[in-house]
């Protein structure tokens, strides 16, 4: 008689295997104190997704131990941090109510394009200089654009890409400048222009942005 052992029980959620979702809740934190993650493990993937204070939802995901519970809980920032850095014994309380955006799919993606970062970094650098030049005009030395006029510049589309099925990729000055901003494109590295439905995904070496159309305007190209 042949004995099957019993399956592996489930880990408890181990922050060590979590230590590098670190850097992108720290980076959004030194932007807003309040800010809070979106912390899921399952199927042997640990991701945390953040908006960021300029309208931006930007995630990493890493492998981890297949073992781990399935979680999907909403954190603040400053205490899942404290949990990674053991200056908590245990998870933090979920804030799950403070979530209030929507989650883009985790498969059915299509890529579209892959983009070399020596394309990426000029145009947000292009897109910085005009910022600064639209907040010179404001007559102020120092000062920042008008809302409109700076919104209007980050919600420009600057790159665009069409795979040879058929799928359009727009993306604008504001998830290039999130994609930078967070660190997530490493020198000398590519972005992959991915698209699902209404929503747009920027893939680089250490995370991902991701943009969403209006649900009224599915069909633009």
């Amino acid at each position: 008689m042949t004995l099957t052992p019993p399956a592996d029980p489930a880990q408890p959620l181990d922050p060590a295997q979590l230590l590098d979702l670190a850097p992108a809740a720290r980076r959004v934190l030194a932007l807003e104190v309040r800010t809070v993650v979106r912390l899921r493990v399952g199927s042997g993937v640990a991701s945390v997704l953040i908006r960021l204070p300029f309208g931006v939802l930007v995630g990493r995901a890493i492998p981890v131990d297949g073992r781990l519970p399935q979680t999907d809980t909403t954190l603040r920032a400053a205490d899942f941090l404290q949990w990674l850095d053991g200056e908590r014994d245990t998870l933090p309380p979920p804030v799950d109510a403070m979530w209030r955006w929507p989650i883009p799919p985790e498969d059915g993606w299509e890529r579209v394009e892959t983009v070399p970062d020596t394309v990426i970094r000029p145009l947000v650098r292009a897109g910085a200089l005009t910022l600064k030049e639209a907040a010179e005009r404001e007559g102020v030395p120092g000062a920042q654009p008008r809302a409109e006029v700076a919104d209007a510049l980050l919600d420009s589309v600057v790159l665009t890409a069409d795979a040879e099925s058929g799928a359009h990729a727009e993306l604008t000055l504001r998830a290039l400048s999130a994609l930078t901003r967070m660190g997530f494109l490493a020198r000398g590295s590519s972005a992959h222009l991915d698209v699902n439905a209404r929503w747009t995904r920027v893939a680089a070496v250490y995370g991902s942005v991701f943009t969403e159309r209006d649900a009224l305007d599915l069909t633009a190209r």
